[in-house]
C-alpha cells in the first residue's frame, strides 16, 4: 500500500493494485490542507481522518471519518475558540477523470495516476460541517472586554449619522 506520490497531493492512496477486501488508512488532516485552498475561515486544523476501503470485485466504497478540532473565530468576541468536529461520510469511488456531474458522495479515481486524492473532499466536508453562526457554545468564554468595546463602537457609529438620513428611518 503506497499513500501519496506526489507533491501537490496532501492525502492520497494508490488503489491500482490493492486486492479484493478491506483496507485502512489513517491521515493527520492539519494546516497545510488550509494553505493549499487560501482559507481565512479557519484558524487552525488538528483532524484525524479514518478511512475504511472496501474493495469488491465490481464497486469500490469508501467509509471516512473525521474527528478533531477547528480553529475558529468567534463572530460574538472576535475571540478564536476550537470547534470539535465528528463527520461519517460514505463514499462510492468511481473511475473516471473527473465528476462531470457533481455528484455528492463520489469520489473519482483517476485510472492515469491510480490513486485517490482525498484533499478537495477532507476539506469540503469539514467547511460544510461548521456553523453558520460561530461563537463560543458558552458565552461566558467570550472575551468580555472586545464584546464592551465592539458595543462602544456600535453605539459611537449611530451617532455619527448624517442627519438628512434621518427622515429616511421615519419611511419604515
Amino acid at each position: 500500500m503506497k499513500i501519496n506520490q506526489r507533491e501537490d497531493v496532501l492525502y492520497a492512496v494508490q488503489v491500482s493494485g490493492l486486492s479484493t477486501g478491506n483496507h485502512s488508512f489513517q491521515f493527520d488532516i492539519e494546516n497545510k490542507l488550509l494553505n493549499k485552498f487560501e482559507n481565512d475561515e479557519i484558524k487552525n486544523i488538528k483532524v484525524k481522518a479514518d478511512v475504511e476501503l472496501i474493495k469488491r470485485p465490481n464497486i469500490t466504497e469508501l467509509e471516512i471519518r473525521l474527528t478533531g478540532l477547528v480553529g475558529l473565530v468567534c463572530d460574538r468576541c472576535l475571540g478564536n475558540f476550537d470547534y470539535e468536529i465528528s463527520l461519517d461520510e460514505q463514499v462510492i469511488v468511481k473511475q473516471a477523470s473527473k465528476n462531470p456531474d457533481n455528484e455528492i458522495n463520489i469520489i473519482i479515481f483517476e485510472p492515469e495516476t491510480g490513486e485517490i486524492v482525498f484533499d478537495q473532499y477532507f476539506y469540503d466536508m469539514i467547511m460544510t460541517s461548521l456553523p453558520l453562526q460561530r461563537a463560543h457554545e458558552n458565552e461566558e468564554e467570550c472575551d468580555h472586554d472586545m464584546i464592551e468595546r465592539l458595543e462602544v463602537k456600535d453605539n459611537s457609529s449611530e451617532e455619527d449619522i448624517d442627519p438628512r438620513w434621518n427622515d429616511l428611518k421615519n419611511l419604515i
